[in-house]
């Protein structure tokens, strides 16, 4: 299905510079992942968490595993004593992972003590234009998050 609507100019534009911004955080975002020895899903599953724990089958429909999978994230992060989980006390069926605080030291923390080229250019701005790009991110953020929170056409019944 292709989509033959004319994008709008700003849009364009937002999305391009996001696209920039994401691909120069790669090779930092890279070492912060294999310095915590995490890989990306294990890195998108804590981000998930951190914002509230979940039953696994709702995690791993979040992240688009399968449950055999979301358990082998969920095993892994579970041993390095990143998350915890337990049964739902109101459906002892369900089983619900949260994040513990190293997990969520992890996701949480602006590792940028080591010095990168992002550092530095966000030390040369002045503290106007800081604020003003951190605000602008932040509200793409949230315009973001609010759209993955909108249900999805036909959702996959779990089984």
């Amino acid at each position: 299905m292709s989509n033959s609507r004319a994008i709008d100019p700003s849009v364009g534009t937002l999305l391009r510079a996001y696209l920039d911004a994401v691909t120069l955080s790669e090779p930092l975002q890279g070492r912060i992942w294999r310095s915590s020895q995490l890989t990306l899903t294990q890195v998108r599953a804590l981000r998930r968490l951190a914002k509230t724990a979940k039953p696994l089958g709702e995690l791993g429909a979040e992240l688009g595993l399968t449950p055999p999978s979301v358990t082998r994230v969920v095993d892994r992060l579970e041993e390095r004593g990143l998350i915890e989980r337990r049964r739902d006390p109101v459906d002892r069926r369900k089983v619900v992972a949260s994040i513990l605080p190293a997990g969520l030291g992890l996701v949480t923390s602006v590792p940028l003590l080591e010095q990168s080229a992002i550092r530095t250019a966000a030390e040369r701005l002045e503290p106007a234009a800081r604020g003003r790009i951190a605000a602008a991110l932040e509200e793409f953020a949230r315009a973001v998050r609010s759209e993955e929170t909108e249900p999805e056409g036909d959702a996959v019944p779990a089984s």
